[in-house]
């Protein structure tokens, strides 16, 4: 599997990587030209795309930020 495949609500993220630092990135190709948005709810991130909702576990950390930039969503986690 690679970071380029499409994001599917029963396979949540299709990338995660984890950094020497502690920071642990999960990144999932929505389709570019969708009306999306991510929000992060301790240790839930909830992906609204068009009419559909996802939602997947990340480890939650004191600073976990999450946004959508031409299509791919990440969700970056710090320790």
């Amino acid at each position: 599997m690679n970071g380029q495949e499409q994001f599917r609500a029963a396979e949540g993220p299709v990338g995660r990587r984890e950094y020497d630092d502690g920071a642990v990135v999960f990144v999932a190709d929505v389709g570019v030209g969708r009306d999306a948005s991510v929000d992060v709810v301790g240790d839930t991130a909830i992906v609204v795309a068009d009419d559909e909702q996802y939602e997947f576990d990340v480890e939650s950390g004191e600073d976990a930020q999450a946004f959508i930039k031409n299509g791919v969503l990440t969700v970056e986690v710090n320790a």
